[in-house]
């Protein structure tokens, strides 16, 4: 169940807790996981999915969930046993469901459902990670690196002059990064941790291998 907190001028906030923060676990031992994330977020995500998976279900989806386990690759819902085989004849690619080794009388359903947090706000990015999950600020920023650029005779990208501020200054490098990760940010491929707060806070080596190494990329999975 979600839980409550009141902001500025007494509003009702509600939000769901990440399963190693209910579990009593140290900021440094949380991994990825976000800490918490708006009820509205992810409860709209598991109207649609419950209503797909049981489609017929006479009574509001979100009364059936039992407990909701956030983590950073994955959401558990905890559901009763009973609509075990409605479920699973309706699961997609990457969705599993069993019962609850825990508690005999419901099943854990299994979402890959992963949490990304940019801007102070957390997003959830649904499905397998094998299905391209493109930035759009990352990719805007991209072509607006190649838009300060020249072309010398050989076609390569030149800077004539430096850019007039320092976040033009930043932005610029994506120019430069390996053809490879442009190509994975284009397409949708970059893994998660690739963010542009990221590019634009650490230097970029020019060395394309160094750049692979600092920022932990594999293009070739």
């Amino acid at each position: 169940s979600p839980t409550f907190a009141y902001g500025r001028g007494g509003k009702l906030y509600r939000y769901y807790v990440s399963a190693p923060l209910q579990r009593g676990a140290k900021r440094d031992q949380q991994g990825s996981a976000p800490r918490r994330i708006s009820a509205a977020t992810i409860e709209s995500r598991l109207i649609k999915t419950l209503v797909r998976l049981l489609p017929n279900l006479p009574e509001d989806p979100l009364e059936i969930v039992r407990r909701v386990e956030i983590n950073a690759k994955h959401v558990d819902l905890f559901l009763p046993l009973k609509h075990i085989g409605k479920i699973r004849a309706n699961l997609h690619t990457g969705e599993q469901t069993m019962p609850d080794l825990a508690q005999s009388d419901q099943l854990r359903l299994t979402l890959p459902w992963r949490m990304q947090t940019r801007g102070g706000r957390t997003d959830i990015l649904a499905g397998d990670r094998n299905t391209p999950q493109p930035d759009p600020s990352l990719i805007r920023a991209l072509r607006s690196a190649y838009a300060m650029l020249d072309r010398d005779t050989m076609k390569g990208p030149v800077l004539q002059a430096a850019p007039s501020s320092p976040w033009r200054r930043n932005l610029v490098r994506l120019a430069f990064l390996a053809p490879d990760i442009q190509r994975a940010i284009l397409e949708g491929r970059q893994p998660d941790h690739l963010t542009l707060a990221l590019l634009i806070r650490h230097d970029i080596p020019l060395l394309w291998a160094d750049q692979h190494r600092k920022f932990g990329i594999n293009t070739a999975d």
